[in-house]
């Protein structure tokens, strides 16, 4: 017999939006280190192009320089405006979600474990896979689920659980699934 149990995780639109705000600033992160690295390089590009030093100035890699430079600004602004665009739309979402939530006056969502798989379940959705295709990874307070070989991403924290359902939940994680690096 395959015995399942099932967890109740309370709907609060607060702590929601909290959640997944850190994901986007989590998921961004990476982004972030890339701006940094099209930032110096358009710099040392520029500064190297526009350089006063006769060795550089009087040579042709001097216009080379100053078009890689000028090929990084234009990068730097595509991170810019990738960025502020995934936001706007991000957070869009967001509010959509949790008013659907509302709407349907969703007070909480289940998470049901067993042995074979994991499963999310809410009056919008049901989503489960089995533990093979399931990964964990604690940042700072919270607790980032993917599941479906990290195409889903569910965000919690030990508040978000009733009594000992959190370490229930973890420990299945543990037993079960792996963890992310």
């Amino acid at each position: 017999m395959n015995e399942s149990i099932k967890l109740e995780v309370p709907f609060d639109e607060n702590r929601e939006r909290e959640h997944q705000k850190f994901f986007f600033r989590y998921t961004w992160k990476q982004g972030f280190t890339e701006l940094k690295k099209a930032i110096f390089y358009a710099i040392l590009f520029l500064s190297l192009g526009f350089s006063s030093l006769n060795f550089i100035q009087n040579n042709p890699a001097s216009t080379i320089f100053r078009y890689a430079g000028v090929i990084f600004l234009g990068y730097i602004f595509l991170l810019l405006y990738q960025y502020f665009t995934k936001k706007k739309k991000f957070y869009q979402s967001i509010e959509e979600q949790i008013n659907d939530f509302k709407r349907k006056n969703e007070n909480a969502s289940f998470i049901i474990l067993d042995k074979e798989h994991i499963t999310m379940e809410n009056s919008l959705s049901t989503t489960g896979t089995v533990w093979s295709k399931t990964s964990y990874k604690l940042v700072d307070k919270y607790l980032i689920l993917s599941i479906l070989n990290n195409n889903l991403n569910f965000i919690f924290t030990e508040t978000d659980f009733k009594g000992s359902d959190y370490k229930t939940f973890t420990s299945f994680l543990e037993q079960y699934s792996k963890q992310e690096k």
